[in-house]
């Protein structure tokens, strides 16, 4: 098992292995330091798994492929855009993501984001997939080129931000608004929790301040942590 930190006296080496800057700010909503250590491999294609093992696997593969020293705690996290079983990945230039837009526009989707916590010393992980439906508005043709125009489509699972404001995609959502970000910081937590890594008092407040996204999501994980005040939460 990994060893159990105590959630105050003991100093936790936290790697996040992705370069992220969204996952880099929601982590820093648990109020533990930590460093970031992105990886380099070549992502496979998908093969006959589902979903949840294929982002999974993504996460176990970021994990596996940066450097990391005995004493460390690594966290990996990969996200996917799936929509009628299609996957939809970064668009790399505007001819991907006016395919991408177009296909996304006035539907629903879902986001998966993988998390893998691995003990460096013992090798061994704790993972989770969190999983959130999309439901995009019906945006018109001259508001995608004017968004595909600001180039802002990069580097994000999909081609968009959930918490772009101009552009705002997205109707509603089923399920946690941060895990469409790149990190569901409750599904984080109930990795902590399950090996007493420190853990903020206040996350759900914190991070609803962070998203300006009225969360009734986060009672779903956190009752069945089972947490006391001072050791987590108590709902």
């Amino acid at each position: 098992m990994l060893e159990s930190f105590s959630r105050m006296d003991k100093k936790i080496n936290l790697i996040l292995a992705s370069a992220s800057p969204r996952r880099k700010e929601l982590l820093a909503l648990m109020g533990t330091p930590f460093e970031t250590r992105p990886g380099n491999f070549l992502e496979p294609k998908k093969g006959h798994q589902s979903t949840r093992d294929y982002v999974l696997a993504l996460a176990k593969a970021k994990a596996d492929h940066v450097a990391s020293y005995p004493g460390e705690i690594l966290l990996a996290a990969d996200t996917i855009v799936e929509i009628n079983d299609e996957l939809l990945g970064k668009p790399s230039n505007d001819e991907e993501a006016e395919q991408t837009l177009s296909i996304l526009c006035g539907k629903p989707h879902r986001v998966y984001t993988a998390l893998v916590l691995r003990d460096v010393s013992s090798g061994e992980s704790l993972q989770t997939v969190c999983e959130t439906i999309v439901y995009m508005r019906d945006w018109s043709a001259e508001e995608q080129a004017s968004y595909m125009y600001m180039g802002t489509y990069h580097d994000k699972a999909g081609g968009y931000a959930i918490q772009d404001e101009v552009f705002n995609p997205v109707e509603r959502i089923e399920g946690c608004y941060a895990n469409v970000m790149g990190l569901s910081l409750c599904s984080l937590c109930s990795l902590f929790e399950q090996k007493t890594l420190p853990l903020s008092d206040d996350l759900p407040e914190a991070c609803q301040r962070y998203t300006k996204a009225k969360c009734t999501y986060y009672p779903t994980i956190l009752q069945n942590m089972n947490c006391q005040r001072g050791t987590g939460w108590s709902l």
